[in-house]
């Protein structure tokens, strides 16, 4: 393929909503790897189809380091933490993740489901007597994971707010200027190197405690270290985890018999978890890799030294691979996806986010079987994903 003369701007224009984006369809058909300009102005190869995805995913020879330190391309020119876990390749990323996955691996997920369900019924319990309608972000999507990430690290619950504020400048594209998102990068670092100083002192019964402690022969994470992963798992642990769970409900929502179903069949839930992550089009932007060295993807030469972003939402609707894509069936056979990444960088928090998926719709089927929207939602703009701000319902 040669190389096109027209070079689109990526992110895309928005659109409000979880459905199928268009712009990624017409590129898995006619264009799976194109060039596109970011809003720093540089370029990278934008890659749309689900075995290019994966490939780019999974293949050492794209650089995550390579993308984050030095002059090379980037989306917006700021802070890139090149201390955190998604900035390292192997085997600096190996070690790091050897020492941090304990402290979120299955098993302790699966641990904390009790205690999530028991979260889960008291924020409901508490939103019962509210006036109708209400955002169900407000009182729901927001506050679950945002306890649960504040209650793992050994964060007073009472810092939520800024914590909040930060992941979404952190997560921002357009939304904010490269100097907000850097002084907010800035003030959540001060913030949380107060925090491992506190807890270096007085050591607790939380994951910051337990990852200050980590060893792996001798070896312990650094300073730098612990606050990228700090940064990582708010952004990820809590910003990602509390979109997802509104655009599920919205989806859930938007067409009353998904919900009516999960309330007739509960047990579905777990599967039903997986397929809303497959469809929902969350995604619209994705972390830039480097490509070491020429490599032919899709086609195209990707020179050493350009970049590549490997859509996975595109991908989870690769008609390859999924019969009927853009059709969301609650129903769906192990309905396979990218939503948690692939390869070496796949998310250590993934089990984390399905428990409180899972329990989040649990408790919203039994505690609210009429639940149904009163209102359009108003949507996030200019961040790496799409998300509704508020979800006002009724029940």
């Amino acid at each position: 393929m040669s190389r096109t003369e027209h070079i689109e701007p990526f992110p895309f224009p928005h659109r409000d909503g979880l459905e199928p984006l268009p712009e990624f369809a017409r590129l898995r058909r006619e264009e799976p790897v194109v060039r596109v300009r970011l809003p720093s102005g540089d370029t990278a190869w934008l890659v749309t189809r689900h075995a290019d995805v994966r490939r780019v995913l999974a293949d050492p020879r794209f650089s995550r380091t390579r993308a984050t330190r030095g002059t090379g391309p980037r989306i917006n020119r700021t802070t890139t933490l090149p201390d955190s876990i998604l900035a390292a390749d192997p085997p600096d990323h190996s070690r790091l993740r050897r020492l941090v996955s304990p402290a979120l691996n299955a098993r302790r997920a699966e641990a904390m489901r009790r205690d999530i369900a028991v979260l889960t019924g008291d924020l409901l319990t508490a939103l019962a007597p509210r006036p109708r309608p209400a955002d169900l972000v407000a009182h729901f999507t927001r506050p679950l994971p945002l306890t649960v990430i504040c209650d793992l690290l050994g964060t007073p619950r009472v810092d939520g707010d800024r914590l909040d504020a930060w992941d979404d400048a952190v997560r921002s594209v357009t939304a904010l200027t490269d100097a907000e998102v850097m002084a907010a990068v800035e003030e959540m670092t001060g913030y949380l190197t107060g925090l491992v100083a506190a807890k270096r002192a007085h050591p607790a019964d939380d994951m910051l405690s337990a990852l200050i402690a980590a060893r792996d022969d001798g070896d312990r994470l650094s300073e730098g270290e612990l606050i990228s992963f700090c940064i990582v798992l708010l952004t990820g642990g809590y910003g990602t985890t509390s979109d997802r769970l509104a655009g599920l409900v919205h989806l859930l929502l938007e067409q009353p018999e998904r919900y009516e179903l999960l309330c007739r069949e509960p047990a579905l839930i777990p599967g039903a978890v997986e397929e809303l992550l497959r469809y929902a089009q969350a995604t619209v932007g994705a972390n830039l890799r480097v490509s070491t060295e020429d490599v032919v993807l899709g086609g195209v030469t990707v020179k050493e030294g350009e970049a590549v972003i490997a859509l996975t939402s595109s991908a989870n609707h690769d008609e390859r691979v999924h019969h009927r894509p853009d059709l969301l069936d609650l129903t769906r056979d192990t309905p396979s996806h990218l939503a948690f990444g692939h390869g070496a960088h796949f998310c250590v928090g993934a089990q984390l986010a399905r428990v409180q998926l899972q329990e989040a719709l649990s408790g919203l089927v039994a505690r609210f079987p009429t639940l149904h929207a009163a209102g359009a939602p108003d949507w996030k703009r200019g961040q790496i994903t799409r998300a509704p701000r508020t979800l006002p319902v009724g029940w």
